[in-house]
């Protein structure tokens, strides 16, 4: 990476995406979002009820607290790198006592880490035309929170960040600070935390309850009980 003039560096958030799971989708009629293509979304991880439970106590969002069962759940991680740490951040001279340091530009990236949990219970059946129904309602559901979760790090979040206080003074005008403050924000974790708390996370939270508001689930398990009760009930 070469090197820009001391002002106004050159610099870019890059959304880095990941999924988790390693399955293929087991149906070839799910309807993928916006924003997402087929070749790019895995099937979900199957897990049992008690961990289910354990992963939705651990979940930020706020999906199906009031329902007795939850067939499905995603969740997502997101942690904050410099691309070339040690030559994106160099020490200048000030001439006073100290080490002081400037931001030269280059890549950061948002890393976002997502995996999609769907009941054992849920899982297709091939010989099971109703149980591979149950599965189509209860996944492209959770694919609209993936599409969620990729449009907030791709497209919401970069802009948004880019008008901190934080990232404005020390990345894009490059203003010189000590060392102390070069370790705590952002050798360390607290610019992450910074960018986590103040803007993806609420804006995680947001879009989470919107798509899991009890109306939405509760219409969503009306639909899987409706196909139960044709399950039980055949000849």
């Amino acid at each position: 990476m070469s090197l820009v003039s001391q002002r106004c560096p050159v610099w870019d958030f890059k959304p880095n995406i990941t999924f988790e799971n390693e399955s293929a989708v087991p149906a070839d009629d799910i309807d993928v979002p916006a924003g997402l293509s087929s070749s790019s979304v895995p099937g979900p991880t199957y897990v049992t009820p008690a961990r289910m439970v354990e992963l939705h106590k651990g979940s930020t969002s706020g999906a199906g607290h009031n329902l007795g069962i939850v067939h499905g759940l995603t969740t997502a991680e997101l942690s904050v790198r410099f691309a070339d740490f040690s030559r994106q951040w160099v020490q200048v001279s000030t001439g006073v006592p100290g080490r002081f340091w400037q931001f030269r530009g280059g890549d950061i990236y948002l890393d976002l880490s997502i995996t999609v949990y769907v009941l054992e219970g849920d899982r297709p059946d091939a010989n099971d035309p109703i149980s591979a129904q149950i599965f189509k309602i209860i996944f492209q559901h959770e694919l609209l929170h993936v599409a969620d979760e990729v449009d907030l790090v791709t497209q919401w979040m970069p802009p948004h960040a880019y008008r901190d206080e934080i990232v404005e003074r020390y990345l894009t005008n490059a203003q010189q600070l000590d060392d102390s403050m070069l370790q705590h924000w952002f050798r360390g974790d607290h610019f992450a935390d910074w960018l986590r708390t103040g803007f993806w996370t609420p804006e995680h939270n947001r879009r989470g309850g919107i798509r899991d508001a009890p109306r939405e689930y509760a219409a969503l398990q009306e639909q899987i009980n409706a196909l139960r009760r044709k399950q039980i009930n055949r000849p």
